[in-house]
C-alpha cells in the first residue's frame, strides 16, 4: 500500500473512532458514517473525472478536490467546505458528495482548511476565500462556469462560508467581490455564536464553550467571527438546513439568523427537518443507495437551479 494510502486509511480510522468515541450510543450512526466513508472511498479510487489535491494556496492543507461530470460545459459549480469543529475533517473523506451532484450536472470542488489548534480565526476562513478565489479563476478548465458558482458548508464550513458571503475583506484580498457567489447552502452551521455559546454554557456535556472562544481567537476577536453581525441587505440568497432535533446547533440560531437576514432585507429560506439531528441531513447526502430520499441534495439543487435561471 501506497504511503498516500495509508494515509488515508489511518485518518479515515481516526475520523471514525473520534465519531465513536464522542457518540458512542448511536451506532446505527456511526455505522452509517462508516458505510458511507468506504462507499466514498471507492469512489474516489474509481472515478475518472477527479482531479486530487490540487493546491489553491503554499500552505499544509490549502488544497482541494475537483469533479465533474463526463459531459457538458460551462456547468453550475458547487464548492463545498466540511465540518468538523474547525478542528477535523478531510476532503477525501466527502467524495459523494461529488457523487451525487455531478450526476446532477454540477461541477463539485471539495476543499481543506487549516485546523485548530494549529491555526485559530481568522485562517481557516481566509483559506477558504483563497480556494474560492481559485475556483472562480480555474474552473472553467474542469467544465465549470465561474459566473455559476454556489457554495455549501456543513456545520463549522457552514460557518466560514457564511462569513465569507457577509464579509467583504476575506474575497477582496483576491481582488474578488461577493457576489461571485451565487447563492450558499448553509447546513447545521454556528452561525449565531452569541446563541451557540449561550447554549453550550446551558449544556457543557454536549461541547465546550471556552473551546470555541478558543478557536476564534478569543472574546476579543468573536464578533468579527460572528456571521451574524455581518449581515447586509446584499447578501447573496442563502438557504438554511436546520434539523429540529439537532442538540449541537440548536434550532434558534437558524432562526435567529433568518430573522435578521430578513430584516436587512436580504433573500433568505430557512427549512426546518422534524425528524433530523446535526448529522442526518449530512448522512443522507452521503448514503450509499442514491435511491433513497436525499434531503440535502434535493433541496440544495433545487435552490441551485432556481437562483441559476433567475
Amino acid at each position: 500500500m501506497s504511503a498516500p494510502a495509508v494515509s488515508a486509511t489511518l485518518f479515515l480510522l481516526a475520523a471514525l473512532g473520534y465519531v465513536i468515541a464522542r457518540r458512542a450510543p448511536n451506532w446505527r450512526r456511526n455505522l452509517r458514517f462508516a458505510r458511507a466513508f468506504r462507499a466514498g472511498r471507492e469512489f474516489y479510487a474509481s472515478y475518472a473525472h477527479v482531479a486530487k489535491d490540487v493546491a489553491y494556496g503554499d500552505l499544509p492543507r490549502q488544497n482541494l478536490d475537483v469533479y465533474w461530470p463526463p459531459t457538458g460545459d460551462r456547468l453550475p459549480v458547487l464548492l463545498f467546505a466540511y465540518g468538523g469543529s474547525w478542528s477535523w475533517g478531510e476532503k477525501s473523506l466527502y467524495p459523494l458528495v461529488g457523487a451525487r451532484f455531478t450526476a446532477q450536472g454540477c461541477v463539485v470542488v471539495v476543499i481543506n482548511y487549516r485546523l485548530y489548534p494549529r491555526v485559530t480565526f481568522p485562517a481557516f476562513v481566509e483559506d477558504a476565500a483563497a480556494a474560492i478565489a481559485w475556483t472562480a479563476r480555474h474552473i472553467a478548465d474542469y467544465r465549470g462556469d465561474p459566473g455559476r458558482l454556489f457554495v455549501a458548508g456543513h456545520s463549522a464550513g457552514g460557518h466560514i462560508l457564511s462569513l465569507i458571503a457577509l464579509d467583504d475583506r476575506y474575497l477582496a484580498v483576491h481582488g474578488l467581490r461577493r457576489d461571485v457567489l451565487r447563492g450558499v447552502v448553509v447546513v447545521n452551521a454556528p452561525i449565531d455564536l452569541e446563541t451557540e455559546l449561550a447554549h453550550l454554557e446551558a449544556h457543557p456535556s454536549i461541547s465546550s464553550a471556552d473551546g470555541l472562544r478558543a478557536i476564534m481567537g478569543g472574546s476579543a476577536t468573536l464578533p468579527a467571527a460572528d456571521p451574524i453581525r455581518r449581515v447586509r441587505a446584499d447578501a447573496p440568497p442563502m438557504l438554511l438546513l436546520y434539523g429540529q432535533k439537532d442538540t449541537l446547533v440548536p434550532l434558534e440560531v437558524a432562526r435567529r439568523f433568518a430573522s435578521a437576514l430578513r430584516s436587512a432585507g436580504a433573500p433568505v429560506e430557512l427549512r426546518e427537518y422534524p425528524d433530523a439531528d446535526h448529522y442526518s441531513l449530512l448522512l443522507e447526502g452521503v448514503r450509499v443507495d442514491p435511491r433513497r430520499p436525499m434531503r440535502l441534495v434535493s433541496d440544495a439543487l433545487a435552490f441551485i437551479r432556481r437562483i441559476d435561471s433567475s
